[in-house]
């Protein structure tokens, strides 16, 4: 409804803002990608989410990564790093439910090209600044290492598959330790095995602590978590914490993987990793990658809880009778010509009607235009809120307005 998307578009409008702050440009990719594209990277889980068309060649993008993937391995002239930004529809066969949908917005950002912990950081710093902007102040980031986890998988000899064992334990804060088990036992994972496992995930401790215990793991992995949280206090991000729980369900993930909550009930409202052998899966070669997404929806469904609806229109123009029409189309005019959203009257109401109708759509200002304002040039700035009202030019209501 065009109250919803009146703060829908706000958000989207606050969040490329901040993207082409940060140097990213836009880039868009097909709704449509061939199933073989989708099937390289995706995952059982994810796999199953896939809207499949044209008789189960083609199916509807899951996210905005592997699109980018493949455009970037049948484009390897692109300028490295390539820092691209998109904002699109994404599709997935799943339970609907607050902040989740079968048909979602994600805004992604994306550095192509480099290995460097610096992305990773400008990445969390970008997202964090995104939020504030949306007026959010209580959100929390949480960073863990597919390298480390790899390594503890190998280490306890699991047979099973690293990815599916992943998958698993990313469930942790959706079906609890007894729901993880099961999950485990069903891919294979013996009891000892098992046991460990979620022992290493439930992990507790200062970030220097849990960072330090991993190195015997992975030094690697380790390092780079104690990068990105040197880098991440360089930005002046200082709500990161290292999180062994931190799985992130899609398969491509190869390095540092994070997260960023806000509230309850809508779970994760940005999320995102390094996936540096994703465009060599499309032929590209070893091209580094690391990205974070945005969720628009679940953004708006914290926003709407916070009473972040709102009119979509500034300013309603009323004119006290039919002969001060045209009066108050210049009117409109001019208020346009600041950057401000009007409406007027098209429907032949008497004022009281107008002004009603206005207090329906949740305008919060009225300017209105009879005798007196018509010879003066000016118009009776009325707030629909508490009734106070004044006699202003076009320019003073225009600074009101935009208060």
């Amino acid at each position: 409804m065009p109250e919803t998307m009146g703060a829908r578009n706000r958000v989207i409008s606050v969040v490329e803002t901040v993207f082409r702050k940060y140097g990213y440009e836009p880039l868009e990719t097909p709704a449509l990608e061939s199933m073989d594209v989708l099937n390289m990277k995706v995952g059982e889980d994810t796999g199953k989410q896939i809207y499949r068309v044209e008789d189960g060649k083609l199916g509807m993008r899951f996210d905005l990564t592997v699109p980018l993937a493949r455009l970037v391995a049948g484009n390897p002239s692109i300028p490295k790093p390539f820092k691209r930004y998109c904002i699109g529809k994404v599709w997935r066969r799943e339970e609907p439910q607050k902040g989740r949908f079968r048909e979602f917005l994600q805004a992604d950002v994306d550095v192509v090209g480099s290995p460097r912990m610096e992305c990773e950081a400008e990445l969390i710093a970008c997202a964090c600044e995104c939020l504030k902007e949306l007026g959010f102040s209580d959100f929390t980031v949480r960073i863990n290492n597919r390298k480390i986890m790899d390594a503890i998988v190998k280490k306890l000899g699991v047979k099973a598959q690293p990815e599916a064992v992943f998958r698993a334990l990313d469930k942790l804060g959706k079906i609890g330790e007894g729901g993880v088990e099961q999950e485990l036992e069903g891919i294979g994972v013996g009891k000892k095995e098992k046991d460990e496992l979620i022992g290493f995930v439930s992990e507790k401790g200062s970030d220097e602590q849990i960072t330090t215990k991993m190195e015997k793991y992975s030094a690697e992995g380790a390092g780079e978590l104690k990068e990105i949280l040197r880098l991440c206090g360089i930005y002046g991000v200082g709500n990161v914490s290292v999180d062994m729980s931190l799985m992130r369900g899609l398969d491509y993930y190869t390095g540092p993987v994070f997260e960023i909550s806000a509230g309850e009930g809508v779970g994760s409202i940005a999320g995102g990793g390094r996936y540096d052998n994703l465009i060599s899966s499309y032929g590209g070669g070893e091209v580094p990658a690391v990205g974070i997404s945005l969720g628009i929806e679940r953004i708006m469904a914290l926003l709407e809880g916070k009473g972040g609806k709102g009119a979509s229109l500034d300013v309603y123009v009323a004119a006290v009778k039919p002969e001060f029409y045209g009066k108050s189309v210049e009117a409109a005019k001019k208020l346009r010509g600041e950057g401000l959203s009007i409406q007027v009257d098209v429907m032949g109401r008497n004022l009281r009607k107008q002004l009603e109708y206005a207090n329906s759509k949740g305008v919060r200002f009225a300017a209105i235009i009879g005798q007196k304002e018509a010879e003066a040039g000016k118009v009776t700035l009325r707030n629909l809120a508490n009734g106070d009202e004044k006699l202003v030019s076009i320019q003073e209501a225009a600074k009101i307005v935009r208060g």
